[in-house]
């Protein structure tokens, strides 16, 4: 009895686990930003003497899959008063998952406002950032405990990070070799690294896509991978992302594509 009921705790502790790796594959194509590493072009580099670039708002609908089990992700990024507010949301059986940040784009960067994580598997995990620059301090949340930062320009949160690295890719003749970026979650500020590999052409359901590739740069990639792909035509915006981790593959493409600033596209 003992035996059974301890290989039933071991089973409910491994889905666990890989839910929240699953989950976290979902927001994974968010985990890149501004600034360039070793022989990549600097942020005065790629900002000096432009006009303040924008992002056109849009929604996508990205199919994942992850242990058998799918779900539709839809995101979206919108633009009012010069204030964008990233959204992204999906629901399935065993997850419920609702994201949101809000920014500013100054100087070629994303300056952060606001960011809300809410995903229920069998348990429900909460994130939350405020950026206050008046006061000089980020407000980070993590699993109910809250963290003073120094309030920093470069610092991003988790979900807003890809929108960063569009602007980066959107103000460069030639996408970096390496990209680096700082993100707050919680008690940690993290530095992220992200190598380019051999660009691709890849088919998808809107269409045969020209796209730039990345890996990120783990300290033990035997055991955790991730790729990211990007599609220039598209401004930059992510079409696939795979994410490994104990031997639990996480997989992200997408569905369909809607510009919501015109009309037809």
């Amino acid at each position: 009895m003992i035996n059974s009921m301890s290989k039933k705790r071991v089973r409910r502790i491994s889905l666990n686990s890989s839910l929240r790796h699953w989950c976290g594959g979902f927001v994974l194509f968010a985990h890149v930003s501004l600034n360039a590493w070793g022989v990549s072009p600097t942020l005065d580099d790629t900002t000096a003497g432009i006009e303040e670039i924008q992002l056109r708002p849009f929604e996508a609908i990205y199919a994942t899959s992850a242990l058998g089990m799918t779900l539709d992700l839809t995101r979206s990024l919108s633009v009012t008063d010069g204030t964008y507010t990233l959204s992204g949301r999906g629901k399935n059986m065993l997850i419920n998952m609702n994201e949101s940040a809000d920014f500013q784009i100054k100087e070629g960067r994303v300056k952060g406002l606001r960011f809300d994580s809410r995903v229920k598997t069998l348990k429900t995990n909460k994130r939350r950032v405020l950026f206050n620059e008046s006061e000089g301090i980020i407000d980070s949340m993590k699993r109910g405990d809250w963290t003073q930062h120094p309030w920093e320009p470069d610092v991003l949160d988790r979900f807003s990070q890809q929108q960063q690295l569009r602007l980066t890719l959107l103000q460069t003749e030639e996408p970096p070799d390496l990209l680096t970026f700082r993100v707050v979650d919680g008690p940690k500020v993290s530095e992220k690294r992200w190598e380019r590999l051999a660009d691709e052409i890849i088919d998808t359901p809107i269409g045969s896509l020209a796209t730039v590739k990345y890996r990120a740069v783990h300290t033990n990639p035997k055991k955790r991978a991730s790729e990211i792909w990007l599609a220039p035509r598209l401004d930059y915006l992510m079409v696939k992302t795979t994410h490994v981790e104990r031997s639990s593959t996480v997989k992200v493409a997408i569905k369909s594509l809607t510009w919501l600033d015109a009309v037809s596209d």
